[in-house]
């Protein structure tokens, strides 16, 4: 039941944010009571801190094992990136796009889930700066590359590319419009 309400939440916080996020909602949908929610979790702020962190950890991981299997494959490793996006983004390219961005910019978001935001995206930064660390290290980019500036101009491109593409009507006109410019960026780096 409890992985049955992470995933419930997690959806409404993609697609609504914080504010969206509804114990009744989600013991309508699993046909359950909110008392069992409240079982699993003492209130709202704890069920999304628990969703943020297993989204932030799925995330962290597969990146740092990307950074693995494309060590020496510097392009490889955007490319990768760049189509995991559009897989998170919607089960089709009629979708609407949904990203992490729709719960971090909630204006009522508590403080705690805005501060392990923050920390989650760090993490991800610091794996894209050893990511072109290894490509530096590999002769597969220019040597004279600001690592950190360069691993955070690729989060942001990464974030735009999720954010903009909610505003669009589905993936497939977001993918149109975003798509490749991870890709351009890493090239550029050569």
């Amino acid at each position: 039941m409890r992985e049955a309400i992470l995933e419930k939440a997690e959806q409404q916080l993609m697609q609504g944010g914080y504010d969206k996020l509804n114990f009744a909602t989600i013991a309508k949908e699993l046909d359950t009571t909110r008392a069992n929610l409240h079982y699993h979790f003492k209130n709202k702020e704890t069920l999304a801190i628990e969703v943020t962190r297993q989204y932030a950890n799925r995330y962290i991981e597969e990146f740092s094992l990307l950074r693995e299997t494309f060590n020496g494959n510097f392009i490889g490793f955007f490319e990768t990136v760049e189509n995991m996006i559009w897989m998170h983004s919607g089960g089709s390219d009629d979708d609407k796009m949904a990203s992490c961005s729709t719960l971090v910019s909630d204006p009522e978001l508590p403080e705690s889930i805005a501060k392990l935001s923050r920390e989650n995206y760090g993490k991800i930064e610091v794996t894209i700066a050893g990511v072109l660390q290894d490509a530096i290290n590999n002769n597969e980019i220019r040597q004279d590359i600001d690592v950190k500036r360069e691993a955070a101009r690729s989060h942001v491109i990464m974030m735009g590319i999720g954010t903009c593409g909610e505003y669009l009507l589905n993936v497939k006109q977001a993918k149109e419009r975003f798509g490749g410019m991870l890709e351009e960026w890493a090239h550029n780096l050569k």
